[in-house]
């Protein structure tokens, strides 16, 4: 009999790239880049989406989650 199988625990940042979501390292890499960004551009989510090529980005709370969503064109 095998052992059973270790939950993973789920990030609490995700992200849904044109309604896909990403891996967990990727998602959290973009969302220290979006944190960063905003530190400095509180609130310019059009801003950050221009400069990375983007139509749009915003964030939302998903199942205890914060989620950047974000559409490329």
């Amino acid at each position: 009999m095998s052992a059973p199988k270790k939950k993973v625990p789920q990030s609490r940042l995700a992200v849904l790239l044109d309604g896909k979501p990403l891996d967990d390292e990727p998602a959290r890499a973009l969302w220290v880049e979006f944190s960063a960004y905003m530190d400095t551009h509180e609130g310019d989510f059009a801003g950050f989406a221009k400069l990375k090529g983007w139509q749009a980005v915003k964030t939302e709370h998903r199942a205890g989650r914060a989620v950047l969503v974000v559409a490329t064109t």
